[in-house]
């Protein structure tokens, strides 16, 4: 009864959802978030995937560099279970992407590269260009020149 009547005399702890989103802890396993700037091609996420929801098919070009030519994740089977996420040696994939990306066709929970670059590129704009982890991204408006 103490209990009770401690909380008795406290504001609300709800928050009204569609005003007001609640912080989602750096962490938490929500839908992963893949950002190709990062991405070197290795495939160690997919090689860690239980549910091998993960495709990664690279080719080289004639310089030898590696290129991502599909990257995609089906999370009609994944069970978010973040060892993608800690298998990454370069963070390119990361927990942190949205909870509200409810569908009502199960066939668009297949994200290819397109979709899922989509996605992030929103993430780092709504974010002050920061990663999940918290480390800031390269620019996109940066002009970058080769020597």
């Amino acid at each position: 009864m103490s209990l009770t009547l401690r909380h008795l005399f406290r504001p609300p702890a709800t928050v009204q959802y569609p005003e007001e989103i609640r912080e989602v802890p750096v962490y938490a396993r929500t839908n992963l978030l893949w950002f190709e700037e990062r991405c070197t091609g290795c495939s160690t996420c997919a090689q860690a995937c239980p549910d091998g929801c993960i495709l990664v098919a690279t080719s080289q070009d004639a310089e030898g560099r590696r290129n991502i030519d599909r990257y995609e994740i089906d999370f009609r089977i994944c069970m978010y279970c973040g060892l993608c996420t800690e298998a990454c040696p370069y963070e390119a994939i990361q927990p942190g992407g949205p909870l509200d990306d409810a569908v009502y066709n199960f066939e668009e929970m297949y994200r290819d590269k397109h979709a899922l670059t989509r996605v992030a590129q929103e993430f780092l704009k709504r974010n002050n260009n920061t990663y999940p982890n918290g480390m800031k991204a390269p620019d996109p408006d940066a002009d970058f020149h080769r020597l």
